[in-house]
């Protein structure tokens, strides 16, 4: 921390972020953790084996039967699941990978790591994520892969780009990090693609604090990924180093919460799309406010709830002001410092400047959501 210490600008940053998220009086999201949580991880104590064990295993083996994958494994997070399958795919310096500049930073960063170039590509307005149209648009001759992003759980075309990254010799990464439980076109999302990640994080479905998942139907895909995750060996244990690999592992601990929370999964999924439908009907008639409509080509559990406003900068400014914990939306990758790229994007750049995550939790109360409702609708009657 010393380098923050002379940094004056990042630490007013940090600490007006933590005052900002202590004022919250409704949070914009909170994971839903307790006594069941706490049996299994009490019992990872009492055993006295914290690395990955009969929990982790058992946390990949229903992952996959979820998802309808033959195989899981289990990651410090989705970055770590994403290197290591794009490095297992063969995918190397020189070569591209096409990845919608709407997306968190682990997607073009994980690009990037391994050597390989991330290709900037715009989205489809109506599903937040990558189409046939925008892909082909920026395909070259380096083209090896497609990263399609579920954006807030949503996807689109998703079969359409399945079947374009066969019929152009594309790998497709799906990263459905925080899509578990959705289905599209009566499959699991999780189960298109080369590979696919999930994501653990507090703010998912279902959260293991951190921690990620990849999973794929190719063995060969799935033990190669394995030993990048080891340390660049087949296992613990295992003293020959195969690979130049990296230490990604998941604690047991983790994965102990995580078999607890598969155990509530069901009401999260029910409360998520709940919660969607109230909000839908307490903003309806709202002029300026348009709730966005996920797939209804599939079962989709909605990651965040979102609207569509004039401008989302200032409706989250007074939102905040009230103590309800809004968020904005990806801020488009192409315009990070690390990227900075001098091209237009305009369906994502409007995206990002319309679009606002409200309180989504499945913890929250009717009377949470009203009064977010009632102070959404204050604010554009006093317009």
């Amino acid at each position: 921390m010393t380098h923050l210490a002379n940094n004056n600008e990042v630490i007013s940053s940090y600490e007006a972020y933590k005052t900002r998220v202590g004022k919250e009086k409704i949070p914009c999201y909170e994971p839903s953790v307790g006594k069941e949580e706490l049996e299994l991880v009490t019992d990872v104590i009492n055993r006295n084996w914290l690395s990955e064990g009969k929990y982790t295993r058992e946390f990949e083996s229903k992952l996959a039967e979820i998802c309808q994958r033959k195989y899981a494994v289990c990651f410090a997070n989705a970055t770590a699941a994403l290197i290591s399958g794009m490095k297992s795919l063969g995918i190397n310096p020189g070569d591209e990978v096409i990845v919608p500049s709407f997306s968190h930073s682990a997607d073009p960063n994980a690009i990037s790591v391994i050597g390989a170039t991330p290709v900037f590509a715009d989205i489809d307005e109506n599903t937040l994520g990558l189409s046939v149209k925008t892909i082909d648009a920026v395909k070259t001759p380096k083209t090896k892969a497609v990263l399609f992003v579920a954006a807030y759980g949503n996807v689109g075309e998703l079969e359409k780009i399945a079947d374009y990254a066969k019929n152009n010799h594309l790998f497709l990464i799906n990263d459905c990090a925080p899509a578990l439980f959705g289905v599209y076109k009566n499959k699991s999302i999780a189960s298109y693609g080369d590979f696919s990640v999930l994501s653990f994080f507090a703010d998912k479905t279902i959260t293991t604090g951190e921690g990620g998942m990849l999973l794929s139907d190719n063995l060969n895909l799935i033990n190669e990924a394995n030993i990048y995750k080891h340390d660049g060996r087949k296992e613990r244990g295992v003293d020959s180093i195969d690979r130049k690999g990296y230490n990604f592992r998941i604690t047991e601990l983790q994965t102990a919460v995580g078999v607890a929370q598969l155990k509530k999964a069901d009401y999260f999924v029910k409360r998520k799309k709940e919660i969607l439908n109230i909000y839908q009907e307490k903003l309806a008639g709202v002029p300026s406010v348009r709730v966005f409509e996920f797939n209804e080509d599939g079962d989709i559990v909605p990651h965040r709830i979102i609207i569509f406003v004039p401008s989302a900068k200032v409706l989250l400014e007074y939102l905040n002001s009230q103590g309800i914990g809004v968020r904005s939306m990806f801020m488009p990758m192409h315009s990070m410092p690390a990227y900075n790229e001098k091209k237009d994007f305009p369906v994502t750049e409007k995206i990002y400047s319309t679009g606002v995550c409200l309180p989504s939790a499945p913890t929250l109360k009717g009377e949470d959501i009203e009064f977010v409702c009632a102070t959404i609708k204050k604010y554009y009657q006093g317009e």
